[in-house]
């Protein structure tokens, strides 16, 4: 073969691998921004498995095309990535299962901080996660309690993962966990992974959480307010021993 054809097959060849590289590139950073809503640049690259720096053109691209918009949120020293017009529409057709909606404004500070510890969990985890449905996709699900995402790993574990960056009441701390019994009884995953960013807080839930007997709440009727069923409790030793719940403190964001 003609060493110039080659070259040119060769170049060709390397064009079209990287045209397609870029678009799934594109796609996943949509898909992404569609499930978690805000991002920035560093864990976006870290989901794509790429270097930030390395990225500085392509994430360009992305902001001038609109298909990313940019924000400033105060305490947090980077850019915030969200859904543009463009990047909004592609979502809709390669998630339409999702039900989007326009966002107008950031979110509270915890709030964000929170997503962005959630998918901080998620990226380490991946290269033993077979599929991935984060909150946002679970809402057709009959659970109880929704958990920040659920991860099934290669193993074939189905593993509810759920991020706490503050202490709960203890009503709701008791109402939740009795809520991921009632969606792992309903087969909606094995077991539940709580994440902490430190041990004071991870050893108050463990505290509540080796308790023999957990207290029962209801809601109280037309309100938010948790009561306490005084007929009844949870005898909790065979979930001690079922290890379906496990409390793990872990690095997760930093600001």
């Amino acid at each position: 073969m003609d060493e110039g054809k080659t070259t040119n097959a060769v170049s060709g060849w390397d064009r079209s691998a990287a045209i397609s590289r870029s678009r799934e590139k594109l796609e996943s950073v949509v898909r992404w921004l569609a499930w978690f809503d805000y991002s920035d640049r560093s864990t976006i690259a870290a989901m794509l498995g790429v270097d930030a720096d390395g990225q500085r053109a392509f994430f360009k691209r992305l902001e001038d095309s609109g298909f990313l918009l940019v924000d400033r949120a105060p305490g947090i020293d980077r850019k915030i990535y969200s859904l543009g017009e463009a990047g909004f529409d592609y979502a809709l057709m390669l998630a339409p299962e999702l039900n989007l909606k326009r966002r107008r404004r950031l979110p509270s500070w915890v709030s964000m901080i929170h997503s962005f510890s959630v998918q901080a969990a998620i990226i380490k985890r991946m290269p033993d996660i077979q599929i991935l449905r984060p909150e946002k996709t679970l809402k057709h699900l009959r659970t109880v309690r929704l958990p920040d995402a659920i991860l099934t790993m290669k193993d074939g574990t189905s593993v509810a993962l759920e991020v706490e960056l503050n202490h709960k009441s203890s009503p709701r701390v008791y109402n939740i966990f009795l809520s991921h019994l009632k969606n792992i009884r309903g087969g909606h995953y094995d077991k539940v992974l709580y994440l902490f960013p430190n041990e004071g807080l991870c050893n108050l839930y463990l505290e509540k959480y080796n308790q023999p007997m957990w207290p029962i709440y209801r809601p109280l009727a037309g309100t938010t307010r948790l009561v306490q069923d005084k007929d009844r409790s949870f005898t909790a030793s065979p979930v001690h021993e079922s290890n379906l719940m496990q409390f793990q403190v872990e690095v997760m964001y930093t600001l």
